[in-house]
């Protein structure tokens, strides 16, 4: 009798350590796949200590020629703001919307806008290079970032001779009350890998765990969404396991697919 083929990641358990909500359709598919995913975040989003500079951007924004947003959480935060400043979501229309990502690209598309640009590397990296290789000089560029940004990009944009105006839009900051949580489910060793989105989600976890980290992981697996998280955690003295040749959580999805045949 022919025996039923196995869901690709039977047996397998995973650990996300990307926010709830966010995480939801990766945990789904995971799941639908045969895996167990536990979602406990190394990291939650929270507004800035203030909303002053990113008001007055907002304010201003025909005065913009470029908007670059390089999250989902910038996304939402800017149109947050700009409901609750009364600005008129149409005017992006008029404007040249830069994203880091397809994700970002969705949740321009909920409020039926589309991306100008979408750089093919998706990094701080390849927008920046898009956008010099076009030209910014001259150009007034709006920039509402994470409070932790590389500042790579504003700087670099600067230096070629645009205006950047980059407030902070959201804070990360470590949700302490998981810390105990996730040093539970690495002591029972049932973990198969962990899962990092961002260098924050790498960051955080090591912060939450400190000098255990190393003695904790074992042999569990480290798997990274792209180079950049990659670098974060090899320099930290970690090897990292799994990174996608596309930098989605898609992609990473089918490469823990693969990874496991």
């Amino acid at each position: 009798m022919i025996q039923p083929l196995q869901p690709p990641l039977s047996g397998r358990c995973f650990l996300v350590t990307r926010p709830a909500a966010q995480a939801a359709p990766f945990v789904a598919q995971v799941n639908a796949l045969g895996g167990e995913a536990i979602c406990i975040p190394t990291i939650e989003i929270v507004p800035p200590a203030s909303y002053k500079d990113l008001d007055v951007a907002v304010i201003d924004l025909d005065t913009y020629q470029i908007v670059i947003l390089t999250s989902v959480n910038a996304v939402q935060a800017l149109f947050a703001r700009m409901l609750e400043n009364n600005q008129y979501f149409g005017l992006l229309r008029r404007l040249e919307l830069v994203v880091v990502g397809p994700k970002t690209a969705e949740a321009l598309e909920q409020y039926k806008l589309r991306p100008t640009l979408m750089a093919a590397d998706h990094r701080a990296e390849g927008i920046l290079a898009e956008l010099l290789a076009r030209g910014v000089a001259g150009k007034r560029i709006f920039y509402p970032r994470a409070a932790a940004a590389r500042p790579l990009l504003a700087r670099e944009l600067r230096a070629a001779g645009a205006t950047v105006i980059d407030p902070v839009a959201y804070e990360t900051v470590i949700p302490q009350e998981n810390a105990e949580k996730i040093r539970t489910l690495l002591e029972e060793g049932g973990l198969d890998a962990i899962c990092f989105s961002s260098s924050s989600t790498f960051r955080h976890l090591q912060q939450m765990l400190g000098a255990d980290l190393a003695r904790l992981k074992g042999t569990t697996a480290f798997f990274s969404i792209g180079p950049q998280t990659s670098k974060t955690i090899r320099e930290a003295g970690f090897e990292v396991d799994l990174e996608p040749e596309t930098w989605t959580m898609t992609a990473l999805l089918q490469g823990m697919v693969n990874y496991y045949r």
